[in-house]
């Protein structure tokens, strides 16, 4: 197997002489290099025939180009190998032959994966969950702020910065199938190498890309393994590689240059920056030459830097609700090492707990895959979310900006400007204060720069130079971009904190660091954008009672000067107070409260939009159940279903018939709770006046239109006199928004009480006895201290 050499042309030795000299080599040292005997090289400047595959390889080396030096057109083709006519047979049987070498070795390298704060090893396939990709990458966009802003506000629970709702979704694997160079950018540990990993097993199989060879590299070892900036040689590491299989050197060139290999090329964006240059070049050369094989590279989403000719690029997309169900509930049998049946079980526990309200936060962080592993072993150790949301973002912050890299033992490049880990934090603080208070989800990156050059004036330990400041701030704000993912480019120049919920827990920082008090929050009480904000505060403060008084305070000044709604409440603390039970009182006054509101509306729908009784929750919990209130809350319901009926009738007679029959049943469940025999006997009474509704629901309606008002006039007088409730209280639309926002911040007050790092029993107290109470009511409560 002979090729065809080449020679140099004299101007060609002469160039190559010129290249030789500036490297400051020997002849000795190129060949070295280049893994091969001299007597190639002096060949070579002595312009005799040399192979094709050698002269290539040393024009490349000395960064010449091999047609130039050959005196040949630029256009003429390289081929890298002996020109052997391979039968079509003959290549298959060679790449099945070599798979088979390899296997072993692909299995070692992308079976398994050591994951954050797991002893042993996991087995891939046991944890992997398929990824999506958009075709169109995020931050190349242009889009205005007002155009994110749209997105933003239209999500139902109003805290995803997504960036891409409207984008178009592709399995990863499809991807693949369809470019043969594709380049997969992503945000940190956003699941980039298991994609690659299991390309590469799949491969292995033969279940992807049967007729092709895995190949998987990771960048950081190739540029670690080159101990020489010389020795950037893909094709040699390939080759080497593929020899400590068993594959000779000629069949490894045979397969590049028949297209036989699928080359993954994992984390582009983890060698240091004096070796970015050659590596480039050097991947530039081998996917152009080697062109006909299939190459997927993996880099973080803002090293926009790194970009081949040919290359397609998508970018990971943030896991949906199905795929962290997938996740989690191979989780808790593949990491957990759970039995199968155990494991799906807590997994479905997972699952449910992570889609309650109070856990948005958490579920925010779970779309990429490191958090969710993490919030995973979290629910694991604690059998819950108890862990503090302060305490969550920390561990979450840790693992952004130096554990996921200190594990896999990358180092990245330090910023111009020395910016060490607390200043770094305390700058994604300041950006995070500032931007939020002004309610920008979205900021310019000019702004954004500028945010960043004012912050660092105030940061101790920080020099800058005058004529490098701009290259300081750029620096700056790529770190944040590139190695953490803390920030992130939704568009063309425009950036966002990577959560929402992150923004809220940086800014809660800054204001802990301004004052132990937490006294600047004081005026967001009643914007329920500032919520997480109040809870993540109180659980860093060291002492929350004066920020907790605060909040009581300006509370109970909210509904001071409303007269109606003063009565409202003195009613609320007497009728709580006549019932027995062993709740807490304030507790009893929230459920009253929600009672009343359910069955005061003329209409189906509510003034204080709660979820029920979310405030008696955060207090002690149901007590929905409690016999002493079962009665009032069914008489409630009743109440409340005959205002529905009313509505229904007007509107829909397959809605009034539900609704009536939601009537009967609440009536009738009341009816049977009650104890008071004179209170059982007027109720019972009562009942014997309704027409039958499963009858004949338009006799029903009828007798509803000319009596119903009256016999609900009746039902009110009755639980008026013997139950002390069924009143109209007639508010106006003003005062309904009052009272919800009044319902909300003693809802917000609560959460801080409970969520509250250290708060004294005495302030604990007089908070939760003064909950809900009128101005005079709460003046004897507190006369009754002194």
């Amino acid at each position: 197997m002979t090729s065809q050499g080449l020679r140099a042309s004299p101007e060609g030795i002469r160039a190559a002489k010129t290249a030789l000299t500036d490297k400051t080599w020997s002849q000795h040292k190129l060949a070295t290099a280049l893994g091969i005997t001299r007597q190639p090289v002096s060949k070579f400047f002595a312009g005799e025939s040399v192979s094709r595959s050698c002269f290539v390889q040393i024009c490349q080396q000395l960064g010449l180009s091999w047609q130039k030096v050959a005196g040949l057109p630029e256009d003429v083709a390289f081929e890298a190998t002996p020109k052997v006519q391979f039968k079509h047979a003959d290549l298959d049987t060679l790449v099945r032959e070599v798979r088979q070498k390899r296997q072993d070795k692909i299995q070692d390298q992308c079976s398994t994966l050591q994951m954050l704060d797991i002893a042993q090893t996991v087995q891939l396939m046991e944890i992997y969950t398929d990824i999506n990709v958009l075709e169109k990458i995020t931050s190349l966009q242009w889009r205005e702020i007002s155009d994110l802003l749209k997105d933003f506000k239209s999500e139902s629970n109003f805290n995803q910065l997504t960036g891409y709702k409207r984008q178009r979704k592709l399995p990863g694997l499809e991807a693949v199938s369809r470019h043969s160079k594709l380049m997969l950018l992503g945000k940190p540990a956003s699941g980039k190498t298991t994609f690659l990993q299991y390309l590469a097993i799949e491969c292995n199989k033969g279940e992807f890309q049967p007729n092709r060879i895995a190949t998987f590299i990771k960048v950081k070892e190739f540029a670690e393994d080159a101990k020489s900036d010389n020795q950037f040689n893909l094709l040699n590491y390939i080759s080497e590689e593929f020899l400590s299989c068993g594959v000779e050197k000629e069949s490894t060139k045979i397969l590049l240059t028949e297209g036989k290999l699928l080359i993954l090329l994992d984390g582009l964006d983890e060698i240091p920056a004096e070796k970015v240059d050659k590596l480039t070049i050097q991947i530039r050369r081998f996917t152009q030459t080697f062109y006909k094989n299939q190459f997927v590279i993996s880099c973080r989403i803002a090293a926009q830097k790194y970009r081949f000719q040919g290359f397609t690029e998508v970018e990971v997309a943030d896991f949906d609700q199905e795929q962290v169900e997938v996740f989690a509930k191979n989780w808790f049998v593949a990491v957990a090492l759970n039995s199968r049946e155990d494991g799906e079980a807590i997994g479905n526990l997972f699952i449910n707990q992570l889609h309650l309200p109070e856990n948005q936060h958490i579920r925010e962080l779970a779309v990429t895959p490191i958090l969710l592993h993490w919030i995973c072993l979290v629910f694991q150790v604690k059998d819950g979310f108890s862990l503090s949301p302060a305490k969550l973002y920390e561990q979450v912050l840790n693992i952004l900006l130096f554990r996921w890299d200190e594990m896999r033992g990358i180092k990245r490049d330090r910023v111009g400007c020395n910016l060490n880990l607390l200043n770094k934090k305390k700058l994604l603080c300041q950006l995070a204060a500032i931007t939020f208070e002004r309610e920008d989800y979205f900021f310019e990156k000019e702004t954004l720069l500028q945010m960043i050059a004012d912050s660092l004036d105030t940061l101790e330990g920080i020099y800058l130079e005058a004529n490098q400041l701009q290259l300081d701030w750029e620096a700056v704000l790529k770190v944040i971009e590139v190695q953490e993912g803390l920030l992130v480019q939704r568009a063309q120049g425009i950036y966002s904190f990577s959560h929402l919920t992150l923004q809220k827990y940086f800014t809660a920082r800054k204001i802990v660091e301004i004052s132990q008090s937490g006294k600047n929050l004081i005026s967001h009480m009643t914007e329920k954008r500032w919520q997480e904000v109040f809870i993540l505060t109180v659980s860093m403060l060291s002492n929350s009672d004066e920020m907790l008084k605060k909040m009581k305070q300006k509370i109970d000044l909210l509904v001071a000067s409303d007269e109606r709604l003063q009565y409202f409440l003195t009613w609320l603390h007497q009728k709580s107070s006549s019932v027995s039970t062993n709740y807490k009182a304030a507790a009893v006054r929230a459920f009253y409260l929600v009672c009343v509101e359910q069955s005061s509306c003329d209409r189906p729908c509510t003034f204080i939009y709660t979820s029920g009784y979310d405030l008696e929750y955060a207090l002690v919990g149901n007590i929905a159940f409690d016999p002493h209130l079962a009665l009032d809350e069914f008489l409630f319901s009743t109440v409340a279903c005959i205002n529905e009926l009313d509505f229904a009738f007007e509107h829909s007679l397959n809605d009034a018939l539900d609704r009536a029959h939601a009537f009967a049943i609440a009536f009738d469940e009341a009816i049977d709770l009650v104890v008071d025999p004179k209170l059982k006997q007027v109720l019972q009474k009562l009942k014997k006046q309704l027409p039958p509704i499963n009858s004949n629901l338009e006799n029903f309606r009828d007798w509803w239109q000319y009596k119903g008002k009256m016999w609900g006039e009746q039902l009110r007088n009755i639980l008026i006199k013997y139950r002390n409730i069924g009143y109209y209280w007639q508010f106006s639309e003003q005062q309904k928004e009052l009272l919800r926002q009044y319902y909300d911040v003693n809802k917000l007050l609560v959460d801080c009480l409970n969520s509250a790092a250290y708060v004294t029993p005495r302030v604990r107290q007089e908070i939760e006895e003064t909950l809900l109470l009128a101005i005079a009511d709460i003046e004897k409560v507190r006369n009754s201290y002194y």
